[in-house]
């Protein structure tokens, strides 16, 4: 039963990872409306004449359906087992809550028309349900399989300085998908410049999408400035090096993304990049909020006494 819901917990987290990158070529291939205006239902039937559309937003649909089903059956296994775990009473919630969130925001945006800033949040939403699987899937793999390690305090500045970070690349990841929902992706048409300019109008879409650019560079300046941090206090450093490399491959993805003039494989790399750096920004994150202190060593009841020499 054990290996089972270990096997099943991380099926649920590749599961949550598939069914953010499909919602990507959802929304790059212009299939957000492959079943009409119809939900749950796909032009008004369960199974519909596919088109190449409808059969990308139909699996996509069906893809969810049932990571729904692992995520419930993981929620209801975490709290029958381990409810007495302040972890898990938060972490169980959160993943299950989240992905229901994240299904209303796409039913919304196929039954009434949303502006670009609400189905910006859809992303920033099925990140969070990403990372809440992913580190949920982690708790269930270590109290499976090994003795938990003993974490050390961390000192408020570093647990400032990761919860900040954290923050802010969702709001990049917000304004990267603002941009993306809002179509003006190519309103800056090269990289590094922005038409030809290091600094272009900021007025109108060149504004917009320059500004997340900027705000990139900030970001990974940031997850270089917290890898710093973590490896002197040995706080996950191989978690926090993994958050570096990964946000500049996001970067560098983002290039690309420009240079091939949304590419679907371009903009498919840079969702799941972003996935994989939040996941990694997830596991700093629990870390300074979950501390486990050491485990204590208990002292022998028959210790030798030593007699002290008779003088």
């Amino acid at each position: 039963m054990l290996r089972m819901l270990r096997w099943g917990a991380v099926a649920t987290a590749a599961g949550m990872f598939l069914v953010l990158v499909m919602g990507a070529v959802v929304t790059n291939t212009g299939s957000a409306e492959g079943c009409g205006r119809s939900w749950p239902l796909c032009n008004g039937q369960f199974v519909p004449e596919f088109t190449v559309q409808t059969a990308i937003e139909y699996s996509h649909r069906a893809v969810t359906g049932l990571e729904s089903v692992l995520v419930v059956g993981l929620t209801v296994a975490m709290l029958a087992r381990w409810r007495a775990d302040r972890e898990v009473r938060v972490l169980a919630p959160l993943m299950l809550g989240t992905l229901l969130l994240q299904a209303g925001l796409g039913a919304g945006a196929v039954l009434v028309p949303q502006s670009p800033a609400m189905l910006a949040s859809h992303f920033g939403v099925s990140l969070v349900a990403f990372a809440a699987t992913f580190l949920s899937a982690a708790y269930v793999w270590s109290h499976t399989t090994a003795t938990l390690p003993s974490e050390a305090p961390v000192a408020p500045a570093v647990r400032r300085l990761v919860l900040g970070t954290g923050l802010y690349i969702l709001l990049v990841v917000y304004l990267g998908a603002y941009v993306r929902h809002a179509g003006v992706s190519l309103a800056c048409a090269d990289w590094p410049l922005c038409n030809g300019q290091l600094v272009p109008r900021l007025d109108g879409p060149s504004g917009i999408v320059f500004a997340h650019r900027l705000a990139a560079l900030v970001g990974v300046l940031l997850l270089g400035w917290q890898a710093v941090a973590a490896r002197r206090v040995g706080l996950a450093p191989a978690a926090a090096s993994a958050a570096v490399g990964l946000g500049i491959l996001q970067a560098l993805s983002g290039a690309v993304v420009v240079w091939t003039h949304l590419g679907l494989f371009s903009t498919l790399a840079h969702a799941g990049i972003m996935a994989l750096l939040f996941a990694g920004l997830a596991v700093l994150v629990r870390r300074v909020l979950v501390q486990r202190a050491p485990l204590a060593h208990p002292r022998p009841t028959h210790a030798r006494q030593t007699v002290p020499d008779a003088v």
